[in-house]
């Protein structure tokens, strides 16, 4: 689901987001520079595959 980020000054839509670990956007209307940080990093299913292959290829080294 996508969830609205707007100004935290003047409230102009700025983007739909949905999964983020960091954003920065700087307001087109007024100049205010909006920062947005996820509340909890969970890894992606891709850096657990890369984390089991890293490890069996140390394993069999």
């Amino acid at each position: 689901m996508l969830k609205d980020f707007r100004c935290g000054h003047c409230k102009k839509l700025l983007a739909r987001m949905g999964e983020n670990t960091e954003l920065q956007i700087k307001c087109s209307r007024c100049g205010t520079l909006n920062h947005v940080k996820a509340a909890s990093l969970e890894p992606s299913p891709l850096s657990d595959m890369r984390a089991e292959s890293s490890a069996n290829n140390h394993s069999t080294q």
